[in-house]
């Protein structure tokens, strides 16, 4: 069976905004403005940058696995795959841990212990707080270990029980994620009322699978449709852009309410943990909803976020994402100014736009580079077959 895939052109320009409002979240944090009003409020629970990530993983990382079982032929390379994630993260995260921990002086008691956590995406399983410059790899690490996961969970989705074949049942991989779903918001709704300092549960896989999950069913339904197109609602909803994203910013601003809990690192409510997790589940899924279906560039809205500008800052997102912490002390640093006093406006400005700078010199000089050895020898792409006539996304 032959077919041309589609290309989601939109979705670098979804990474950017994701990686731009992690950004101003930890500057918001760092100088004090999540306290101050609804301005505030909105600039706390930008944390959602991390929402959009974990949907876009979920989604982009596991359609492959549905094309190739909906197409009947073999599943990807996992050792491809793996090898494939591992030169994307790990150069320009084992640099910035370098840096962070030898020349950060918040550090400077850091034991080979620390180090060793850190190099290897441990760091979340031991009952200590994260070191300065890297409190924002605690994603990194849960979108880690879903990367390892997920061979595994895309088997199972598309296993069919008492045989040994792979198909695209969608009721299937609906209602076997409707089962993770809910054991990821209560795993959440419990462990969150355990204090930080006893550990980082909270920050863990489980509590965040709901996220990865709405990407993965987007994918399941995005897969059937390329190889079986026909009508169906969530196509029919992606034409409706404007509609869906007036609903999204409506259950982003509820969860931007103290329903889903305090702005600050205070241990949250179980039920109020729980609640902001489905809340940006939702949220994320109707912002996402109409750049994953209906048409690709139609519009103004989908025009400006497949231009160059959207596109080149995606690309460079996860420098963004690895980078800025150590951007933002060094700020403060140079600025002389005392944590959680204020400057918002200087320290967002000054953080992104050096964040910027440092992150595209990384990708092209850097990373980039890197990918090249993505079919090094044993690491080669022998799943020939598992990859669609014209697909983008494998």
């Amino acid at each position: 069976m032959s077919f041309r895939d589609r290309r989601f052109p939109t979705l670098n320009a979804a990474r950017a905004i994701g990686a731009i409002m992690v950004v101003l979240t930890h500057s918001a944090f760092n100088t004090g403005q999540i306290n101050h009003g609804w301005v505030g409020a909105v600039l706390a629970r930008l944390d959602f940058g991390v929402t959009i990530f974990f949907v876009l993983s979920g989604f982009l990382l596991t359609r492959p696995w549905f094309l190739t079982a909906a197409l009947g032929r073999p599943a990807p390379s996992t050792r491809h795959y793996l090898w494939k994630r591992a030169l994307r993260i790990l150069p320009l995260y084992w640099l910035v841990v370098v840096i962070a921990l030898g020349f950060d002086p918040a550090n400077a008691d850091m034991g080979w212990q620390d180090w060793l956590a850190n190099l290897t995406f441990t760091q979340l399983y031991r009952p200590e707080l994260l070191p300065s410059s890297l409190t924002q790899m605690w994603s990194l690490c849960t979108e880690v270990a879903f990367y390892l996961v997920l061979p595994a969970l895309a088997w199972f989705l598309t296993w069919r029980p008492g045989t040994r074949l792979h198909t695209l049942h969608l009721p299937s991989v609906f209602g076997r994620s409707a089962i993770f779903f809910a054991a990821g918001v209560t795993w959440q709704a419990i462990v969150a009322q355990i204090p930080g300092n006893e550990g980082h549960y909270a920050q863990w896989l489980p509590g965040y699978l709901p996220w990865f999950l709405v990407g993965v069913c987007f994918a399941a339904v995005s897969a059937d449709l390329a190889v079986h197109p026909r009508e169906h609602v969530l196509e029919r909803l992606g034409h409706d852009l404007l509609g869906c994203w007036i609903l999204a910013t409506a259950v982003f601003a509820i969860a931007a309410s103290p329903l889903a809990g305090p702005r600050t690192l205070l241990t949250p409510g179980g039920w109020e943990a729980g609640l902001k997790v489905v809340l940006y589940a939702v949220a994320g899924g109707l912002y996402l909803l109409p750049l994953v279906f209906g048409p690709e560039r139609e519009g103004w809205v989908r025009t400006q976020l497949s231009g160059p500008v959207l596109f080149w800052l995606g690309e460079i997102s996860y420098g963004i994402f690895a980078i800025h912490m150590l951007v933002l002390n060094g700020v403060f640093a140079v600025l002389d100014l005392d944590y959680f006093t204020g400057h918002f406006v200087t320290v967002a400005a000054l953080t992104l736009g050096i964040t910027i700078v440092l992150a595209t010199m990384s990708y092209y000089g850097f990373e980039r580079r890197v990918m090249r050895f993505k079919n090094v020898r044993f690491f080669a792409r022998m799943d020939a077959e598992a990859r669609p006539d014209h697909a983008t996304v494998l």
